[in-house]
């Protein structure tokens, strides 16, 4: 029996930021969106500004280390891999011309963005263009909200309020409300906040309204700025417990204050969605994304564990069904959506310092 990649010799891949694509968008691809042209391009949507920058730029470079690598080990019968950049904040307008420009660039594979706001979006345009393989670096809503549900009732609140960003599946809010009843709690309310805007007087004033004892923000661009409004009200953590997940970047500490990130840092997950990509069109022997995203499942719930590229692949070499197990992520499913991820939750004392009794690590998913 041959190998599935027993075919597969050797890759070029080239490393492009977006603007330099659009300059060698004529000379570097001709195929069409969804269309196999021998050409693999993935795209990444991550924050290369703005208040998530330093994570954004760290991530970039370790994906193209990690292309590096993927090179090296491999594979692909002379196909060509390319990479191409785009900037995202918690501006829509920014998501939409990263969007149009993996697009104009023919991608194959979507990697990003990761605020779980940007994700609707960014998946119903995909779809629309044909693009079958996007590899979201959040979490669905709906593990998310179970996990913070069951956090929340943990440090002892049953009455909670919620913000969360303009273009979050309603799924979340939902999600949360349903876990908080299970459990004797209530979802108060939840309020809808606009990432850019110069002032949340409004959303504020809705959660200083309710009697909840917690807060739930689902932060995105720069969430200072709404934790800061909601103290001005007294409804923010000297006077409630706040939880803030994800965009946590420059959050002044402060006790009454619960940041929520995932474990891994945004290089690590954006690193495992690129393993994930490249062994699954190892596995299809194309870079026509229908069947890489059919060849997903194989490389995610197969019998022989793996934790790199380098050695996945070896397993498919061998005809094996592989796992792949990335480290931002305990499991993936049959879409490379992750499962089991781990989150630190992280509380703070007066003096800013970190209170462990209350800190701990949660489970998404």
């Amino acid at each position: 029996m041959t190998s599935p990649c027993a075919r597969l010799s050797r890759v070029r891949f080239g490393v492009f930021s977006a603007a330099a694509t659009c300059l060698l968008l004529t000379a570097c691809t001709s195929g069409q969106v969804g269309e196999a042209d021998g050409e693999l391009v993935i795209g990444t949507m991550l924050p290369l500004t703005g208040a998530e920058a330093e994570q954004g730029s760290a991530a970039r470079a370790a994906l193209e280390d990690q292309l590096g690598e993927i090179a090296t080990a491999s594979e692909f019968d002379d196909l060509q891999i390319r990479m191409v950049h785009t900037d995202v904040r918690s501006d829509a307008a920014l998501v939409d011309e990263a969007l149009d420009e993996l697009l104009a660039n023919n991608v194959d594979v979507v990697i990003g963005p990761p605020s779980t706001s940007q994700d609707a979006v960014t998946k119903s345009r995909l779809a629309s263009a044909g693009v079958v393989l996007h590899l979201p670096l959040s979490q669905p809503p709906e593990p998310q909200a179970v996990m913070m549900a069951d956090a929340i009732i943990a440090d002892g609140h049953a009455l909670v309020s919620m913000m969360l960003p303009i273009g979050t599946p309603v799924a979340m809010s939902d999600a949360l409300a349903s876990r908080l009843s299970d459990n004797g709690g209530t979802l108060l309310s939840h309020v809808e906040y606009e990432p850019s805007a110069e002032r949340f007087d409004p959303e504020v004033a809705q959660v200083a309204d309710d009697e909840s004892t917690a807060v739930l923000v689902i932060g995105a661009g720069s969430t200072q700025s709404l934790v800061d409004a909601l103290e001005a009200v007294g409804a923010g953590p000297s006077s409630r417990i706040v939880y803030v997940l994800g965009a946590t970047s420059g959050i002044t500490p402060t006790v009454g204050l619960r940041l929520i990130e995932p474990l891994a840092p945004l290089a690590d997950r954006a690193g495992d969605r690129l393993v994930v990509a490249s062994l699954a069109a190892a596995k299809a022997e194309t870079d026509d994304p229908a069947t890489i995203a059919g060849a997903v499942s194989e490389v995610v719930s197969g019998n022989t564990l793996c934790s790199s590229f380098d050695n996945c692949l070896n397993s498919l070499r061998n005809d094996s069904s592989v796992q792949f197990a990335g480290r931002g992520a305990n499991g993936f499913d049959a879409t490379g959506a992750p499962t089991a991820v781990p989150y630190s939750l992280t509380a703070y004392n007066a003096d800013g310092e970190i209170n462990e009794i209350d800190s701990r690590v949660i489970t998404s998913g």
